[in-house]
């Protein structure tokens, strides 16, 4: 005889099915998580930090020969959360996954030559970044966290025309 593992009844040895609760013998059991003590999950490493280079190719940011990642914030741009990531020639907004939708859209993209202004302005009674393009519409980047906000605008600050 033998104990089924759901219902505790005692059913022959030879059985692959359970008669009082029909718990089949011949599936695999599911593996359990092994319990761990206090000191091994204190132990336990944390998976290694992607680099710069290896975040912007998981956005889908393609780098050109050359172009160097410069920097990478969270940010809203027409009120759509996403990811600023700027580079060495260019700025692009990758758009979050909550606003993804079915297919996947590609980064916006402006290269920095074209870029003719970058100033901090006031929405909503936040600070927020606003960049004028040569020969496109201007763009609003809010959501940023103060110093976040301060380091991107030195960054494109260094890119305008005096």
């Amino acid at each position: 005889m033998k104990q089924c593992p759901d219902c505790a009844e005692m059913v022959l040895e030879a059985a692959r099915k359970c008669r009082y609760c029909g718990y089949r013998f011949d599936r695999p059991e599911p593996k359990r998580p092994a319990r761990e003590g206090l000191f091994a999950h204190l132990m336990r490493r944390s998976p290694p930090r992607l680099t710069m280079a290896e975040t912007f190719a998981q956005l889908g940011v393609e780098p050109a020969p050359g172009e160097q990642p410069a920097g990478l914030w969270l940010g809203r741009v027409k009120g759509i959360d996403g990811y600023v990531a700027l580079t060495d020639q260019r700025l692009c907004f990758v758009i979050g996954l909550r606003h993804q939708t079915a297919t996947p859209t590609k980064p916006w993209q402006y290269r920095l030559d074209d870029l003719t202004s970058a100033q901090i302005v006031t929405v909503k009674r936040k600070p927020a970044l606003e960049l004028t393009w040569r020969d496109a519409p201007a763009m609003t980047i809010a959501g940023l966290a103060p110093p976040d906000l301060e380091r991107l605008h030195a960054a494109l600050l260094d890119r305008v025309p005096g």
